[in-house]
Order: structure tokens, then C-alpha cells, then sequence
């Protein structure tokens, strides 16, 4: 090989590891904005169901019946920090434990553990299967309270469907809500993709609030129609 071919080949084999090298680059640099892209996603997804609000005192805090050794610690921190001088249960009419008692009756321990006075507990009646039937006892009791506000109480991914279906529910109550997510149920908004149980939450999560959407245009009640005339007082 003369001593011109050699340096034409060395000049090509150069050109060809750079062009190894800026393409290596820019498949690193296309993989890691692919990534971004899907992690800025997946977090979007995440923390639109948290509901986040500054809250304020309210006449009643309303625990939303589930997770319930979480939503109740976390109701009986807000009674302690003075947001309300009232807790509200929701009725799901299940029985605990092998004596077959009222569920309420495990929520009212748990709240005593927690330095609840079992004053200051109220019930809602109306025995709710869902979340929407859970506003329908929430509002009579809290009209036979007479109370005007209230913090509602639940897991931080179900904040913003309780938010959208209270929102038709207590819509003409004149009834005005907070919502709070339990500081307990480890939720993470921006990872929650990396457990089964985060996607077991949030893909279902999602697939309620589309449930009910297609029920709310469908004219398919989630809970029965209520007369508020009969709360008030003649």
C-alpha cells in the first residue's frame, strides 16, 4: 500500500468512527427525549386525579368509606389540627369482623385510637354502593346538621372523581366542599407506574371517570333524586 492510499484509508476509517459516534449521540440523545417524553406523560396522568386544595375550617369533615384505617387517620389528624368539630361516616351497610357487627362500629374504634370523641361522629343513613350514593347520605346528613361545608376525606388518586361527581351531586345544596387526599395511602403521582397496585389505581381510576361520564349522558342516575325540601324546618 503507498503511502497516499494508506492516509485515504485513514482518513476514511476517521470519517467513519465519527459518523459511528454522532450516530451513537443522537440515538442516545432521541432515546433519552423519548424517555422525558414518557415519564412527563405518565406524570401528567398521575396527578390529574389528585385534587389539591389549601383547606379551611369547615362544619363537618366527610370520610368516604374505603382504605379505611388510612382516610380515618387522616380525618382524625384534621379534627386535631381544628379544621372541623365534626366527622361524618358514610354507610356502606357491610358487617366486620366473624361477630358480624356493623362496619361503623370498627370505624368508631378507629377513630378513638386516633383521639376522636365518639361525639363528635355522626352517621349517614342512606347505605351507599358507590361513590356517587355516598354524596346522597352525606348531604341529608349534613343538612340535618344544618352544616354548609366540608372537607371530604379519601385516597389522593380518587380525589378528582369525587370531585366531579360531588360536583353534580351537591351542585344546587349550597354546600361548600374541600377535598383531601388520606396522607397515608403512598401514593406517588410521578412513579406510581412502577408498582402493579399504581396501575391498578389509576387505569381503574380513569376508566370510572369515563364510567361516568357515559352514565352522567345517558341520563343514568349514580345515586337517587332527593327532596331537600323535607330538611327544612317549617
Amino acid at each position: 500500500m503507498t503511502e497516499n492510499n494508506k492516509k485515504i484509508t485513514d482518513i476514511e476509517s476517521a470519517h467513519h468512527l465519527a459518523n459511528s459516534i454522532l450516530r451513537i449521540r443522537m440515538i442516545f440523545i432521541v432515546s433519552a427525549m423519548i424517555c422525558l417524553g414518557i415519564f412527563f406523560i405518565m406524570a401528567m396522568i398521575g396527578n390529574f386525579l389528585i385534587v389539591n386544595m389549601k383547606l379551611e375550617h369547615a362544619d363537618a369533615i366527610v370520610v368516604l368509606s374505603g382504605n379505611d384505617s388510612s382516610r380515618l387517620k387522616t380525618a382524625a389528624e384534621l379534627y386535631q389540627d381544628g379544621y372541623s368539630e365534626n366527622i361524618i361516616l358514610t354507610n356502606t351497610g357491610n358487617n366486620f369482623g366473624e361477630y358480624n357487627i356493623p362496619y361503623t362500629y370498627h370505624q368508631v374504634d378507629l377513630l378513638k385510637e386516633y383521639g376522636v370523641p365518639e361525639g363528635a361522629l355522626h352517621f349517614a343513613e342512606f347505605v351507599a354502593k358507590n361513590t356517587g350514593q355516598e354524596a346522597t347520605g352525606i348531604i341529608e346528613e349534613m343538612f340535618a346538621l344544618h352544616a354548609k361545608s366540608a372537607i371530604i376525606v379519601t385516597d389522593t388518586w380518587h380525589t378528582r372523581r369525587v370531585k366531579i361527581i360531588f360536583s353534580d351531586s351537591f351542585g344546587n345544596t349550597g354546600i361548600n366542599l374541600q377535598y383531601h387526599g388520606s396522607s397515608e395511602d403512598e401514593y406517588h403521582p410521578y412513579f406510581w407506574w412502577s408498582s402493579s397496585k399504581g396501575w391498578k389505581d389509576v387505569i381503574g381510576e380513569y376508566i370510572r371517570i369515563i364510567g361516568y361520564f357515559i352514565k352522567r349522558g345517558t341520563n343514568i342516575p349514580d345515586y337517587p333524586i332527593i327532596n331537600f325540601f323535607k330538611f327544612v324546618p317549617n
